[in-house]
């Protein structure tokens, strides 16, 4: 039996976000394939049958403990950041890279100026380059995505003739797929806390649902416009938004920029409440699946761009999970995958009458909903939490160190000072931007801040 500390770097508890999601239930499948898992997390842990969960301060070191407890390191993202010790750890490194953070930068700080936006594409990149030096197993959620990876692994200096002569031809046994999952049992309708509950949600309401955050490289504004568009034509059509604002380690709740934008332009398509509803809290994990069950379509519209071809949208999952129907924007690999099951239709991102059309033949066809529920039922096995976990478990069950590359002491030392550099350049910018506004007379800087 193999010692696993997973570690969090995300909230897990009743309220929870993607990662904190994902390690939980990774924690869960590898306790069930045999394991003593133990999942690390910020803040305060709660109890699971399966899993130890303990808590951690956030502050170099603070997991040396239990890094002697275990045979083998599961981790994500921003965690190998904040404890420096799980890289510099001589155990088993099994890394997950199921959420490509670089591409994902480049729509958060789309908006932002160039320095801030260039000194957070430096942290991304060297904390990522840093996982890439010294993991041990890689795992991702799509093909497309392991195909970028190999690409990393390969400039990274990792993929040696040593260690392709170790390994299978695909190379599986470095870098695999485990994309999130769903729990086995679909989920079923419970206390009602829709229909009948919202003024506005009736026994006979026909709800598309948006499951999860609004973030921006979403276009809910696409769907809001054409469920709009129908709501003469299909006046039972509601629109219902996890609108709640994400639960945050680090501080106050996070709410999207978009949350506004939508209960702006519905209130100005005179749908706010109506047609369209916002839920004002973030849904809690354990009762999500009660929302799901009173829903009719899942829903999901995003921008095109480099983030969605790399995407693995988890909010289908919870769509794959309850049977929901998809109407989804197309080019990301798990919408396509549901779509060519026949669980659903794809439109081309930013076409408003294909959302129309889409919405309109599902309000109208009950049996083509259920039809795709069908299909959906077909799909859902394939991605039991139990199912796949597997090639993460493979090497759970015989954890073992391989070669770093070679380090270019000289190029490494550059590399460093060109960092140092770029953070120093980025500090002299605030520093300036905060002295240009310090020394604007009084009247002056309360009209810039929008005080009267």
């Amino acid at each position: 039996m193999t010692r696993i500390l997973v570690v969090s770097t995300d909230l897990v508890g009743s309220q929870m976000a993607g990662p904190g999601i994902r390690a939980l239930e990774l924690a869960r499948a590898l306790a069930r394939a045999g394991n003593q898992a133990t999942l690390a997390v910020p803040l305060e842990p709660i109890a699971d049958p399966l899993v130890r969960i303990v808590g951690y301060r956030r502050e170099a070191g603070a997991l040396g403990d239990l890094l002697k407890e275990a045979d083998l390191l599961v981790g994500q993202g921003f965690v190998f950041e904040a404890q420096p010790e799980l890289l510099a750890s001589d155990l088993p490194i099994a890394i997950d890279l199921y959420d490509p953070l670089i591409l994902e930068s480049l729509d958060l700080y789309a908006r932002a100026d160039h320095a801030t936006a260039t000194a957070a594409a430096g942290r991304y990149l060297a904390m990522t380059q840093a996982q890439l030096r010294r993991g041990d197993f890689f795992f991702c959620a799509t093909e497309t995505q392991r195909d970028y990876w190999l690409g990393a692994l390969s400039l990274a200096g990792r993929l040696t003739p040593e260690l392709v002569a170790q390994q299978d031809r695909e190379l599986r046994g470095l870098i695999d797929l485990v994309p999130s999952g769903i729990t086995a049992e679909p989920p079923k309708r419970g206390t009602p806390v829709l229909r009948g509950v919202h003024p506005a949600i009736g026994a006979d309401s026909v709800v598309l649902v948006w499951a999860g955050g609004l973030w921006d490289w979403f276009d809910p504004q696409l769907v809001v416009r054409a469920v709009a568009a129908l709501h003469d034509e299909c006046p039972h059509l509601r629109l219902c938004f996890f609108a709640g604002a994400r639960p945050n380690p680090d501080g106050p709740p996070i709410e999207p920029r978009n949350i506004a934008t939508v209960r702006a332009l519905a209130a100005e398509l005179d749908v706010l409440d109506r047609a369209v509803i916002l839920l004002d809290r973030w849904v809690p994990y354990n009762e999500r699946g009660t929302y799901l069950a009173e829903a009719d379509i899942g829903v999901s519209a995003h921008l095109p761009g480099v983030e969605t071809r790399f995407a693995f949208r988890t909010r289908l999952l919870d769509y794959l999970w309850a049977r929901l129907p998809l109407i989804g924007s197309s080019g990301d690999s798990l919408g396509m995958q549901i779509a060519a099951a026949g669980g659903g239709m794809l439109v081309s991102p930013g076409d408003e009458t294909g959302w129309q059309a889409a919405i309109r033949q599902l309000y109208h066809d009950p049996a083509r909903r259920e039809a795709c529920r069908s299909a959906l039922e077909a799909l859902a096995h394939q991605y039991h939490w139990d199912t796949v976990v597997q090639p993460l478990a493979r090497f759970c069950a015989a954890p073992a160190r391989i070669a770093p590359p070679a380090v270019d002491l000289a190029a490494r030392l550059a590399e460093l000072e060109a960092a140092l550099a770029e953070r120093e350049h980025y500090v002299r910018h605030v520093e300036q931007q905060y002295q240009a506004l310090a020394n604007r007379p009084p009247g002056l800087l309360a009209r810039l801040l929008g005080q009267k």
